[in-house]
């Protein structure tokens, strides 16, 4: 899957409902995201946060892990989803859905972004792993 940033901070082409959204879950004020418009990204993975769509995306070639990114952000550029993803869906502790579209070892692991964040070896070498694999997926399309 590949996006296009079409606007890198919450501005007045967002409905009011939708920048309150937004607002709940980013702290820049007016500011603006580390994104760039116009540029196109691959998406390593999907949450869904009040049931919308966050995706995670290397905004710079060298960075080690993806960072969430709301998608009213982007327009989609190519909707074809990794042949890796894997969905994963329950309930957390605070009676909340938490719904994935990510690789399985995120999957299977509820800490696995954060020992990622983190620079757990083994998390870091299995994001490089798929990291490649969906390059690779997109450069073909």
């Amino acid at each position: 899957m590949k996006v296009k940033c079409k606007t890198n901070r919450i501005c007045e082409n967002f409905t009011q409902e939708t920048a309150l959204r937004l607002k709940r879950h980013i702290s820049i004020g007016d500011g603006e995201l580390d994104l760039e418009i116009g540029k196109e990204y691959v998406v390593y993975g999907i949450e869904f946060w009040d049931n919308c769509p966050w995706i995670y995306i290397c905004t710079e070639s060298y960075d080690e892990y993806p960072k969430p990114f709301a998608l009213d952000f982007f327009e989609i550029t190519d909707s074809k989803l990794s042949a890796h993803w894997t969905l994963k869906s329950k309930e957390t502790y605070n009676n909340k859905n938490k719904t994935q579209l990510v690789f399985p070892e995120w999957a299977a692991d509820d800490s696995f972004y954060e020992k990622l964040v983190d620079d757990n070896e083994f998390c870091i070498a299995t994001f490089d792993k798929y990291r490649k694999i969906m390059n690779s997926e997109q450069s073909i399309n």
